[in-house]
């Protein structure tokens, strides 16, 4: 099943007294990046967030956002007393040095945010990666179902391409079975264009034969029809299959290629184009694919 790396899921619950926001995006990208922004209270859990996400996804930018707010507790904000001794004298030394009136009070102090921390301690802090680790997988699983949706869409597309280049590979066929014929006739006028005398019959023959020869494209049009039934069978396992079928759009797009270069025949050449611009479009859609 294809999965697109375009996806979103976003999911907020209270468990164990603990509230927790986790939204998840995820675009293309040649290769897996993960953004987490958790907040300065909770950085430590940062890498868990990472962890969870490395594990569970494969390509793409992910750009997680979690927001945690705790419904009762004592031990999240901790004095910093080096600050705080600090502020402390240096308002007394402001108050003597001009001769100011009022104490310093904890109101005074308190507006001096560095001199308290949010640092939860070891037990609460296990506490909140519980829930987050908890609804982080469900995001993910929500994520992962949008992202499958946009897969079927994007088969349906690429199973459109398949069968129009399928189409494409049996005209190929068709168009080359008479190559020793049309060769026979390009080298008749060509000859017939640069002198009044005939071309030997058995030298013409052995002219057309290597030209034929040269110019055989059947291993290139079996190859294209091998690497379109690869595609498919590709596109239906369960793997991660966009860097795959990646490389079998260049694979495709190089056995067009190389018909294109060896054939004279306009025919052939025309439809090796048409080839060419069906796969481009194929691999624009593989760039969506995890």
């Amino acid at each position: 099943m294809l999965r697109s790396m375009t996806g979103f899921a976003r999911v907020e619950k209270t468990v164990r007294e603990v509230n927790v926001f986790v939204e998840l995006k995820t675009v293309n990208s040649k290769y897996l990046n993960v953004d987490v922004n958790i907040g300065d209270a909770f950085s430590e859990l940062e890498m868990n967030v990472t962890r969870v996400i490395k594990e569970n996804l494969k390509r793409g930018t992910v750009r997680a956002r979690i927001d945690i707010s705790l419904v009762n507790s004592d031990d999240l904000l901790q004095p910093d007393f080096g600050i705080a001794s600090s502020v402390y004298n240096s308002l007394k030394s402001i108050k003597e040095r001009f001769e100011l009136a009022g104490d310093v009070t904890v109101d005074s102090m308190a507006r001096f945010k560095e001199i308290m921390r949010s640092k939860p301690s070891e037990d609460l802090a296990k506490k909140i990666w519980s829930v987050i680790e908890e609804l982080l997988m469900e995001a993910i699983s929500v994520l992962n179902s949008d992202r499958e949706r946009e897969g079927e869409n994007l088969a349906s597309a690429l199973n459109e391409y398949l069968c129009e280049l399928e189409s494409i590979g049996r005209e190929l066929q068709d168009s080359s079975k008479d190559m020793v014929l049309y060769y026979r006739d390009f080298l008749k006028k060509k000859v017939e264009q640069i002198s009044d005398s005939q071309l030997d019959d058995n030298r013409l023959e052995q002219e057309v034969a290597l030209l034929a020869e040269r110019a055989d494209i059947s291993e290139e049009i079996v190859r294209l029809i091998s690497h379109i039934e690869s595609f498919r069978e590709v596109m239906a396992s369960e793997k991660e299959s966009g860097v795959q079928l990646d490389f079998i759009c260049q694979e495709m797009h190089r056995e067009l290629s190389t018909i294109a270069s060896k054939s004279k025949k306009l025919a052939i050449t025309n439809l090796s184009v048409e080839g060419r611009t069906l796969v481009n479009k194929i691999r624009e859609q593989v760039q969506n694919i995890e």
